[in-house]
């Protein structure tokens, strides 16, 4: 009877992950050639292609892309079960750049869940934009790092969570004024959202207008919750005072975004590999 093989699920991910067989093989400790056996021997388990290969490295199938939230959400649960059979205490110091258009409660949640589970350990988050983050793990400023991305995708992330839509947010009571141009709230020239709402507006044509710049996505929520204008923002950025903007107001459609943690970059202390572990299959569990 065929069986799902754990080793050979870790080597999806990590490929997946790392974007070609090359670059994963010293990460699993194992050849380029083990590394291709044993993602062959899983295609032979599924009885289909999971992964697509050309010059620049790899992408997932459909059925890849359906059994990597299988092999994260095994590989996690496997994971979480020896360290709970072991006893196996965290203790030490982390720390954890977040953007700030992550989900609030969900961060919430895996934080609660850590502290709760392995009191010693001493864990400091800074809430940052996303291009700090990335600049704030790249010079070491931080252990992980937690960040949104935009299409077209081309920064490979531990994927924390489905990906999720994009809306045009405004007051409840907020209404466009006839003729005039959009009122449009950002963030700082250097967010990436903000690049990307303000070119889907000019390639459909909208004349708009920056009515307000905000300093983070708290002070972009107080805006958008004042009536102040429409922001481009990530679903679970809504609050009670804010609702989308109905289809048919002459609005581009929007992409989803994704969230998760920067990859590995050399070599990780145990602590921030288990923490980036525990991470991974709290979200998926």
């Amino acid at each position: 009877m065929a069986h799902l093989d754990l080793a050979q699920l870790r080597t999806l991910i990590a490929v997946v992950e790392a974007g070609s067989l090359t670059a994963a093989a010293p990460q699993l400790f194992l050849s380029q050639s083990a590394v291709s056996e044993q993602v062959k021997k899983l295609e032979d388990c599924i009885g289909k292609p999971l992964l697509l290969r050309s010059k620049t490295g790899v992408l997932p199938t459909a059925a890849g892309t359906q059994l990597l939230g299988h092999a994260r959400a095994l590989v996690g649960m496997a994971d979480h079960a020896l360290r709970d059979m072991r006893g196996l205490a965290l203790q030490g110091a982390l720390k954890l750049a977040v953007t700030d258009y992550f989900k609030p409660d969900a961060l919430a949640r895996m934080l609660k869940a850590l502290a709760e589970r392995h009191p010693a350990v001493r864990l400091e988050v800074s809430v940052l934009r996303s291009a700090e983050v990335e600049a704030a793990y790249a010079q070491g400023q931080c252990d992980l790092g937690l960040v949104m991305a935009l299409p077209p995708f081309k920064q490979r992330l531990q994927l924390l969570g489905p990906e999720e839509p994009m809306v045009w947010a405004r007051a409840r009571q907020w209404a466009a004024e006839p003729g005039q141009p959009l009122p449009l709230l950002v963030l700082p020239d250097s967010c990436a959202l903000r690049h990307y709402a303000e070119t889907r507006l000019r390639q459909q044509g909208v004349d708009y207008v920056v009515a307000h710049q905000a300093s983070g996505v708290a002070g972009l929520q107080s805006a958008i919750a004042a009536g102040l204008g429409v922001a481009c923002i990530n679903a679970a950025v809504l609050t009670e005072a804010m609702a989308p903007v109905l289809p048919g107001a002459g609005l581009p459609r929007l992409s989803r975004v994704r969230f998760g943690l920067l990859p590995v970059q050399g070599a990780e202390p145990a602590l921030v590999q288990q923490v980036r572990a525990l991470l991974q299959s709290d979200w998926v569990a």
